[in-house]
């Protein structure tokens, strides 16, 4: 989206239509929002300082522990809130009601050894409601400085969102991944002018170019109602995406924290972990040795193996002595069967097989048990495993049962031919506990078929790790299977009732997400290539839900597929209209954020390269608050010797209660232009490239330019 938001240069793009697919894909990625959300009037967001600051490898990281402070522009000597950021460089602060509707500056600073770390930002026209995602970091720090340093010369009392948003965006295009010491180019007072001459001559060229878009109101009142309104969607996209995306890092966060302590617990039980390796290759070695008393050794080129060293009597036991240094070294392996067998394998006519393996301080032992049913055609193992080891400090246990079904019993060489087969388990240890229930497969004829898997279902799945609270709940799966042109098999539905995954976040609350109701069907495609077949999702639906102490917020989505192909070839160039996606997806979601308004989207996204003409349309609601915005998007579809593609776009969203309307519409390799209009047609901006609308040194960058003269840029829209 950097850059021209027109057609020059971009075969692929209308402003409005790619403008439309982010918002409308990320709203979508997030579930959207309604309710009530937070009364008081707080800000909310993370400070991040770049590496160089605190002599950090690697990009920006959060600054802990670090004062905040918010401010009322232009008054930056009297605090009217004051706070502390997290672990996690997060930090809220609660305002007077006072400051509603105001300029809000706020400042993190912290000392760090014999130097004072500053970073801030301006959150222009605070709401009522508060405002979330008001982050801190190097560009907000200079777009501060400098719009500090101006603004007596410039009159700078009222700023406007869009103009703020505006300078970050450019600052941000140009130094989004500066990483120097902010406290070596800083003044030792905000507004000072930076201090290093290279990086303060472009800071304020950048501020120069856009200066006519910080001023405040103009005293225009429909231009005022149109600066609102953008700065409704500038918001609502901060809301939705921001907290998207800063609730997507909370999850990925706590997932890589599970991970590491999970691993920091293996990490201690290592030598139980190779004892236990070393068991398991013993009883690989042994698969067809004859019974009696064997030790494993390395040989001259470091291999472990098993040497013979006598028999023992009986024909039904089997002893191994790890001679092996390191961890196993006098581990003791006995395996022994109910019935006399000639070479050890696992033969249900040997009945029981008991396993155990000694050492001072270790006692594993297990036992495997089959029981068949000659009239039902069935055999069950029972298997049952306790593992007790001085690098444990809890057993290990493993009770499970496995119950298979054949088109005949088992008997000499053939290979078993299993018809379903159902399994239920529990795993419990140090790290954690599991349990299966009703795990099932069906095979049609039976399991020695390459493509004979028929159905598999789940009544449920339960997992809890222990090392960090982190669990998962599966329920109710059903995936039946179909047999495939030219071999093996595919889905023909899939069906969840509920997945539930429950963790914490990084600052060790709670967060939670549930998708339920799951059904997608599936048709076999067959590649025009080679004919070999494969399985395409048809139509899917689904509800999912997300809860944590920042947002709570749940959605479905109901898609509709009629020309169905694999997911690779989707995104792939050269579709000719004849294979261009063709269908309809439904999306609806609720997000309410612990601070800020509620956002809601309906939308549904129909894709019609055969209609007459062909073209793409999007049709949503997106609501925010009390106010609300009607988005239209239409993408005329062409195609050539390079594929299918836009020839034509056009966008239309509708904000209430104004009644005002923003307009877009784009040619194929040209400018896009557009509007913004009141509800009796009087034009209140216009919307274009910065070159063409008489700012030429903003170039081909898309903008809103009011009729006072003013302007903001679209990129700036998007946080």
């Amino acid at each position: 989206m950097k850059g021209s938001y027109g057609w020059r240069n971009k075969r692929l793009s209308v402003w409005g239509v790619c403008l439309a697919a982010i918002v409308l894909t990320l709203l979508a990625g997030c579930g959207g929002g309604g309710g009530g959300g937070g009364t008081l009037l707080t800000l909310s967001g993370d400070v991040f300082v770049p590496g160089g600051t605190t002599r950090q490898v690697g990009g920006s990281s959060p600054l802990a522990n670090a004062t905040v402070k918010a401010y009322a522009w232009p008054n930056l000597i009297d605090a009217i809130a004051q706070g502390t950021t997290d672990s996690n460089g997060h930090y809220v602060l609660t305002l007077p009601e006072t400051a509603a509707g105001k300029d809000i500056v706020v400042i993190a600073t912290k000392q760090v050894g014999d130097k004072t770390v500053r970073v801030a930002t301006v959150s222009p026209d605070v709401p009522a409601g508060g405002r979330n995602n008001v982050n801190m970091d190097a560009v907000t720090t200079f777009a501060l400085e400098e719009i500090a340093r101006i603004r007596e010369q410039e009159g700078l009392n009222d700023l406007s969102p869009g103009g703020v948003a505006t300078v970050m965006e450019r600052i941000r295009e140009q130094f989004g991944n500066w990483n120097g010491d902010l406290t070596a180019v800083l003044p030792p007072q905000i507004g000072g002018g930076l201090q290093d001459e290279p990086l303060q001559t472009m800071i304020q060229s950048m501020v120069q170019q856009c200066k006519g878009a910080l001023k405040g109101s103009t005293g225009n009142p429909d231009v005022d109602r149109a600066r609102s309104m953008m700065q409704t969607m500038r918001d609502m996209m901060g809301t939705v995406v921001g907290n998207g995306t800063a609730e997507g890092s909370a999850i990925n966060t706590a997932l890589n924290m599970t991970e590491r302590a999970l691993g920091a617990q293996l990490a201690t039980v290592e030598a139980f972990g190779d004892r236990f390796g070393i068991m398991m290759e013993m009883l690989g070695m042994l698969d067809g040795q004859t019974p009696g008393e064997y030790r494993l050794i390395r040989d001259q080129w470091g291999y472990l193996q098993i040497q013979r060293v006598g028999d023992i009597a009986g024909g039904k036991t089997w002893k191994v002595t790890s001679q092996v240094e390191g961890p196993s070294s006098g581990l003791v392996l006995t395996v022994t069967t109910e019935q006399p067998i000639n070479t050890y394998h696992f033969d249900p006519s040997a009945g029981k097989y008991t396993i155990s393996a000694t050492k001072s301080g270790v006692s594993y032992s297990a036992t495997l048990t089959f029981t068949a049913n000659q009239a039902n055609r069935t055999m069950q193992a029972d298997a049952s495993i306790n593992l007790q080891d001085s690098a444990l400090s809890q057993a290990i246990t493993f009770n499970g049962t496995l119950v298979a079904t054949f088109a005949q019993l088992p008997s000499g060489d053939a290979p078993p031919q299993i018809t379903s087969a159902t399994f239920n388990g529990q795993f419990n240890s140090q790290f954690g506990t599991t349990q299966v229930t009703n795990l099932r497969a069906e095979f049609d004829p039976d399991s020695s078929q390459q493509d004979s898997l028929k159905r598999i279902t789940l009544q449920s799945l339960q997992a809890q790790i222990a090392a960090r609270p982190f669990s998962i709940s599966l329920q109710g799966v059903d995936i039946p299977f179909m047999k495939l042109n030219g071999g093996g098999t595919a889905p023909t539905s899939v069906t969840i009732n509920t997945l539930q995954i429950t963790g914490r976040d990084e600052n060790n609350k709670q967060m939670s997400l549930t998708i339920s109701e799951v059904n997608g069907t599936f048709i076999e495609y067959r590649d025009p290539v080679n004919g070999m077949g494969s399985g395409v999702i048809k139509t899917l639906r689904g509800k999912m839900t997300f809860a944590s102490d920042r947002l709570s917020l749940s959605g479905e989505v109901n898609g509709t597929w009629n020309n169905p192909v694999p997911f690779k070839q989707i995104s792939s160039a050269g579709h000719q209209l004849s294979t261009f996606p063709e269908g309809t997806i439904r999306i609806k979601g609720n997000m309410t954020p612990a601070i800020g308004k509620p956002a809601a989207v309906d939308l549904t996204i129909t894709s019609a390269p055969k209609g007459s003409p062909p073209k793409v349309t999007v049709n949503a609601t997106f609501s925010y608050g009390s106010e609300s915005m009607q988005t239209a998007v239409e993408m005329m579809l062409t195609e050539d010797a390079e594929g299918a593609h836009p020839s034509s776009g056009s966008i239309t969203m509708t904000h209430s209660p104004s009644g005002m309307r923003v307009s877009v519409t784009g040619v194929e390799k040209q400018p896009v232009t557009g509007s913004i209009t009141k509800s009796d047609g009087t034009k209140v901006a216009d919307i274009g490239e910065a070159i063409e609308l008489g700012i030429p040194d903003l170039g081909h960058a898309g903008i809103v330019k009011y009729i006072d003269g003013t302007f903001e840029t679209l990129q700036s829209l998007l946080p």
